[in-house]
C-alpha cells in the first residue's frame, strides 16, 4: 500500500508538470516568422490555466482531477476531428492525470488512516 500511495502521489503531479511544460513550450512559437505575438499570448494563457490547475490539484486532488478531466475532454474533442492520434495524445494525458488525481483523492478520503501514517498527531 505504501508503494501505491507513493505512485498515486508522485505520478499525477509529474504528469501535470510535464503537461504545463508542454504547453509552455508553445509560447516561443511567436518568435518564428509564421506566427505573431497573439499566438504566443494565447499559449501563455493556456499555460497559466494549466499551471493553476496543477496548483489546485496539488492541494485538492479531487478538484484538480476534475479540472484535468475537463481539459482532457475538451482537447480530445477539439483536436480529435483533425487527427485522432493527436487528439488521443494531447487529450489522453490530461485525462489520465485527472483519473490519477481522482484516485488519490478517493483513496485519501476512504482510507485516511493509511494516507496519514507519516503525520504524527499529538494529543494534549
Amino acid at each position: 500500500m505504501r508503494l501505491l500511495r507513493r505512485i498515486l502521489y508522485i505520478l499525477p503531479r509529474a504528469l501535470a508538470i510535464a503537461i504545463t511544460i508542454f504547453f509552455a513550450a508553445f509560447i516561443f512559437e511567436g518568435l518564428t516568422p509564421g506566427f505573431t505575438w497573439v499566438d504566443s499570448f494565447r499559449h501563455f494563457v493556456i499555460t497559466l490555466a494549466m499551471l493553476a490547475a496543477t496548483v489546485l490539484a496539488w492541494k485538492w486532488p479531487d478538484t484538480g482531477g476534475w479540472l484535468f478531466l475537463i481539459v482532457g475532454v475538451y482537447y480530445m474533442s477539439s483536436i480529435f476531428s483533425d487527427s485522432w492520434w493527436n487528439g488521443l495524445i494531447i487529450g489522453g494525458i490530461p485525462l489520465l492525470t485527472g483519473f490519477l488525481f481522482l484516485a488519490e483523492g478517493l483513496l485519501r478520503d476512504r482510507y485516511p488512516d493509511i494516507w496519514a501514517q507519516h503525520v504524527e498527531t499529538k494529543m494534549p
